[in-house]
């Protein structure tokens, strides 16, 4: 049942273009059993006792409904193309959308290489089950009723004979449909590892290089993907196997009925076009039957599809309900930490340790702070607290504004100040640690902060984050980066990802490490222009450079 209403919800959108399908698909079938029809009368009477005007009218008939049931198929099949590839665009943008609504941090994070892999071959799995299997099976059991109706009409006794054949099947559907979700499900992990692995030997591959390791990795795919390749035999051994036991069934069915029709013959009870119905329509209740079963495993590979997509969903419909009330004040903030207290969840951490044990400390508005500390010591857990991705187990965060005695402004706090959370993140500026430009222009990577940012201000951030070099490319701000800004060093890479940052409109800016790939001249320019830009701005670095120390107001060791 859950499927069910999954399935039927994911229907939003692409319901008329169904139920159009379906009443084409209808008119496919009344028209292949007039074809049906038209053949009996054409071999019984018109061959007979008809004129040669009567021939040609009766072979006008079945031409029209035969070109009438090809243009019928080719608009079911336009459709079908086009509610697909919107269903499956729109399904991959709401699961996109939902990784920036998941937990980070929690111990659940999912491999990039496995969202990737369930964003593109679930969601294809689910999509063509929702726009092409389950109105495909609508129209195919309208075609099942529609030829048995007919046969009966010719002889119930037949036609309830190869109807008896069904509920057999059935039953033998729902007990291979178990069988093959669990088999389904393994295949999908296996494919997911691979993808994995793919994509981490491609983002490493220099230091897989350097390790001297891409036989062994290479190894390792292979053993990955002969267990893939072993999974899907096996699944279709089993389904080879079903098929045959279902397909010899059927196949005696068609035989019955041909000998049933030869023995009336004989004996003269049925009619040569007669006999021509009985064949087609045993092919016409056949056909439906076999097409369901076939497509049992396909709605198999779904659910299993649908509990990963599931697994990425994981917000409540009580938080989604819920709209983030952004808190964005365009004055100098200070920044309080109250006996602050954090650890990880065991599925993070499994010591579950304390990474930050009563802290306290007070960023006065405007003021420069470098916060010093060995590996592990909290630095990095500190500004995903700040920024709200993690809350702390115990003691506060505060944001507060600089007493200017400016009331229309302190309406927005609750007495001058606010509880860090993610609604108050679009205060804070924050340029994380190493290479984080993404594949695409100069330009596009600064829109990442700043959509609407103009020529100007882009060119003015990248002169505070010494990135002017970007003018000296041709193409200027559409200078075309790869993968991880490649085509620049470090260096430049971490110069523009802190323009980018810059563009941001916090008063708070948590700056990580942004000047460990630069020379000393550089990194003293940098600050030097950071400092000049933006005095009235709260400034947190993470750094292990005393020269960086030397530049603030104030040092904090964790």
């Amino acid at each position: 049942m859950k499927y069910i209403v999954w399935l039927w919800r994911g229907t939003r959108n692409a319901r008329l273009n169904i139920a159009i399908r379906i009443l084409v698909g209808v008119g496919r079938v009344a028209l292949g059993l007039l074809t049906i029809w038209l053949s009996k009368r054409f071999i019984d009477e018109t061959i007979r006792v008809g004129t040669d005007e009567d021939i040609v009218h009766m072979v006008s008939l079945l031409v029209a409904s035969m070109v009438g049931s090809i243009v019928l198929r080719l608009v079911y099949y336009y459709m079908n193309g086009c509610a697909m590839v919107r269903k499956t665009n729109e399904l991959r943008l709401f699961y996109f959308g939902t990784l920036f609504r998941r937990k980070l941090f929690d111990g659940k994070e999912l491999h990039s290489g496995d969202v990737s892999s369930r964003l593109s071959k679930d969601i294809d799995n689910v999509a063509n089950s929702m726009i092409d299997t389950l109105p495909e099976m609508a129209v195919t059991v309208i075609q099942l009723v529609g030829a048995f109706l007919l046969m009966r009409w010719f002889d119930a006794r037949l036609a309830w004979a190869l109807l008896l054949i069904t509920p057999v099947m059935i039953i033998v559907g729902k007990l291979i449909s178990h069988k093959l979700k669990k088999m389904t499900l393994e295949i999908r992990d296996s494919e997911s590892k691979i993808q994995m692995l793919v994509q981490e030997g491609v983002e490493y591959n220099a230091v897989l290089r350097s390790l001297e390791s891409e036989n062994w990795i290479t190894k390792h795919l292979c053993l990955k993907q002969n267990k893939l390749e072993n999974d899907v035999l096996r699944r279709t051994r089993f389904t080879a196997v079903a098929r045959f036991a279902i397909g010899s069934t059927f196949a005696l069915g068609y035989l019955s009925a041909f000998v049933w029709g030869g023995l009336g013959l004989r004996e003269g009870t049925i009619t040569f076009g007669m006999m021509t119905s009985f064949l087609q329509l045993v092919g016409q209740i056949q056909h439906p039957i076999l097409t369901l079963l076939g497509m049992v495993p396909q709605l198999v590979h779904s659910t299993a599809s649908i509990d990963r997509l599931d697994e990425l969903d994981t917000v409540s419909s009580n938080e989604k309900r819920q709209q983030r009330n952004s808190i964005v004040i365009q004055k100098q903030l200070g920044l309080r930490l109250e006996n602050v207290n954090f650890a990880y969840t065991q599925e993070t951490d499994k010591n579950h340790r304390e990474i930050i044990d009563d802290f306290s400390h007070d960023f006065a508005p405007g003021s420069k702070t470098a916060i010093m500390g060995e590996t592990g010591k909290g630095k990095t857990t500190l500004f995903r607290l700040l920024l709200g991705f993690i809350k702390p187990d115990n003691g506060k965060i505060l944001i507060y504004l600089k007493n200017d005695g400016n009331a229309k402004v302190r309406e927005a706090f609750s007495e001058n100040e606010a509880l860090v959370s993610d609604e108050t993140r679009p205060n804070f500026v924050y340029v994380p640690q190493g290479n984080t430009l993404m594949n695409g222009s100069v330009r596009y990577n600064l829109q990442l902060a700043k959509p609407d940012a103009t020529d100007d201000e882009m060119r003015e951030v990248l002169h505070i984050a010494c990135a002017d070099f970007v003018f000296d490319f041709a193409e200027g701000l559409d200078f075309e980066l790869g993968e991880r800004g490649r085509g620049l060093s470090e260096g430049q890479a971490q110069r523009i990802a802190i323009a980018r940052g810059l563009l941001r409109p916090g008063n708070i800016l948590l700056l990580d490490e942004i000047s460990s790939s630069l020379d000393e001249t550089t990194e003293a320019d940098l600050y030097k222009r950071l400092f000049a830009a933006f005095p009235e701005k709260t400034m947190i670095f993470v750094t292990h450079r005393t020269a960086v120390c030397e530049m603030c107001d104030e040092t904090v060791r964790l």
